[in-house]
This record gives C-alpha cells, structure tokens and sequence, in this order.
C-alpha cells in the first residue's frame, strides 16, 4: 500500500491492465469504501483526471504479542500505519482469562483510535509456545500458566470479534524483521531470540519453517551436551537471564546483580563479569552453528533483551566467524522490544489484503 494519489491512465499503465478494466476495478473498490477520489490533477475535465488514494481507516488489523510478564497490543489500517498502542501485565490466572484480557484490550484500543469495531478484519496473536501448524494447539508453553494443551483459537476469535492467527512470538519477531527491519527482503534468515530464555525462528527460501508440530527454531532445548548426563542444564537455562547470573556468581560476582548490572560490571573490567557473558556467548555461538549447519541461512539477527546487545553480538560474532567457513550477516533486531508485536500486526495485514484483494489481477 502506499499514499502516493493514483490517476487512471497511470495505473493502467502501472498494472498492465486497460482503462476500462481499471475503471472497473477502481469504481468496485470506491464502492466498497476502500478507495476515494482525492481530487483532480490538471487536464481536461473528466474522470481519467480524477486522483485516487486508499481508503486507510477503510479496514483495521488488531494484533497482540503475548508474554510471561506483559502484553503489548496494537491496531493498525490497511497501509500498516499503527492507529493506537496499549501495554498491559500480563493475566497469569489462565487461559480463560488471558482470552478475556485480549478481548478487552481489544476494545480499548478501538476506543483510543475512534474507529469502529466492525472495521476490524483479522487479527494476530503471538504466544510464547510451539503453535501447531493445523490444529493451533500449543505445547512447550512453560512461560504463561494455562497455555500448555490449549486452543485458544476460536475463544480468541469470540472474545476480540475477529479471525484469529496464532503463532509463536519469535516466529512473528522474524516476520517483522523481514518485513522493515534489519533482514528486509531476506530469503533465508533465522532469529535469535535471549532474554529470560532463548529461542529461535527459521525462514528458509521466503517460509516460515514450521515443523510437524509448530515446533522449528525450539533451540532452548537442543542438547548441545552429554543428554544422558541427570541434571545438565537445557541451553536455555544455560544462556537465559538465569543462566548467566549464576556462572556470575559461581565466578565470585555479586549474587544481587541483574543481567543489566553484569553487563555494566563487564564493561568496568569485572572479571567475573567478563567470564560469565563470555561463556554465554559461547554457548550461543554453538547453538548458531549448529543451525548454520542445518538449515543454511544467510543472515542471524539476534534479538531480545540480551541478544540484541552490542557487546553480546560481538562476542557472538568472533567465535561464528572464527568457525564458520563461508560469510554469515549477524546483525541487531532492529524492532527491538516490539518486534513479537509488529510481526503479528504485519501477520494479520498480510493476511487482510489476501482476503480483501487476493482475487484481483
């Protein structure tokens, strides 16, 4: 979509269609409010002079990007342009409530753009959990109570008004990368996700890897050790805010410190400081090799509250670089904390105009 006022002639041209046909198909969407006539650019009078431009407000997409600790949501119009943005904590008393607090918000955010709720045409949720590809059930969804085992898919579509897209929170981090970040247009991309854990998503030849049960790109579970070994830490609790505080404090640092004060005592010359963050992003390094390995993709972009650091990136990309034999792009999230949220508004958008002009020419 873009603003840029649109004649007939010109579009024809554009479009490879004729004028009549254009006019057809410019008086069809008029009628159906999703164009307007913007006014006349100079020539004779008469239609073909006529400007046109979208009708923004004409049809909304609501989306949501659900965490263990708060949900971030947004409404935005056809061009993608965001109408209002709310942040709330998140309901951890179960599913039944966490699908009412999205209804909710939902409204809320209608009320803060003045749009109305029947303009809403889908919307799109990003969960913390493995999405299956055809049912939506979720599993490996340890981060928000109530969400291992369910199918929130048409309480969802109930309780917000609208068609429901649900898909894992990384997966969706990685669309919106790819749609106006740091990996636009990118074909073969995976997204490293650190935070309070890790995970992953994985876009091979233009597609989302899936897997058979919405689980690809599951990293915080690679076995990357001996896996008969009782009590050896998953990647993720190795790597995660967790992780890192105690190789802090088993290196003689300061049990009170968070991750952000261990990366400023890093930056200070802290020892103990500088082993701890070395070790993580060694072992992180691994897990990146390892999908280097299967999937070969051509740009890492790593992300999430520890991943998106610069001095973490650095020391992730000397030990990949130092190991790997062809050139791999490692690059910052440019969406940064709003990433999950901006990939499900881009989700829902997609598939909106999919819907609404999938059929044109």
């Amino acid at each position: 979509m873009t603003d840029e006022l649109q004649q007939r002639p010109a579009l024809a041209q554009k479009i490879g269609l004729s004028r009549m046909a254009v006019s057809e198909l410019l008086a069809g969407l008029e009628t159906r409010g999703l164009v307007q006539v913007a006014g006349a650019i100079g020539g004779a009078p008469g239609r073909s002079q006529l400007s046109y431009t979208i009708k923004a407000d004409a049809a909304m997409t609501v989306g949501f990007d659900v965490g263990g600790t708060k949900v971030a949501g947004a409404l935005s119009d056809l061009r993608g342009h965001i109408l209002a943005e709310l942040t709330e904590p998140t309901v951890l008393t179960g599913a039944e409530n966490l699908v009412a607090q999205l209804g909710r918000m939902t409204a809320t955010l209608c009320d803060m753009a003045g749009a109305p709720r029947f303009r809403l045409r889908v919307g799109a949720v990003g969960v913390p959990a493995a999405v299956h590809p055809e049912t939506a059930d979720l599993s490996l969804a340890g981060n928000v109570p109530g969400l291992e085992g369910a199918n929130l898919r048409g309480a969802l579509a109930a309780a917000m008004g609208v068609d429901v897209l649900i898909d894992n929170d990384v997966n969706l981090a990685l669309l919106a990368e790819v749609g106006q970040g740091s990996a636009r247009g990118r074909q073969n991309v995976a997204f490293v996700a650190l935070g309070t854990g890790i995970g992953a998503a994985l876009m091979i030849n233009g597609r989302l890897l899936r897997g058979a049960h919405g689980g690809a790109g599951e990293i915080g579970y690679m076995p990357l050790w001996r896996i008969d070994a009782p009590g050896v830490p998953s990647l993720e609790e190795q790597v995660g805010e967790a992780g890192i505080r105690r190789a802090y404090v088993a290196a003689g640092g300061d049990a009170a410190h968070t991750v952000r004060d261990i990366f400023a005592a890093a930056e200070a010359g802290d020892g103990a400081a500088a082993v701890a963050l070395d070790a993580a992003g060694e072992t992180v390094s691994r897990a990146i090799l390892a999908l280097l390995a299967l999937v070969d993709p051509d740009m890492i972009v790593l992300g999430g509250s520890i991943g998106a650091r610069p001095e973490f990136i650095a020391r992730v990309e000397n030990k990949v670089s130092g190991t790997w034999e062809r050139r791999v792009g490692l690059v910052r999230s440019q969406s940064g904390g709003r990433a999950g949220l901006l990939g499900a508004l881009e989700l829902a958008r997609r598939h909106m105009l999919d819907e609404m002009f999938g059929a044109l020419p």
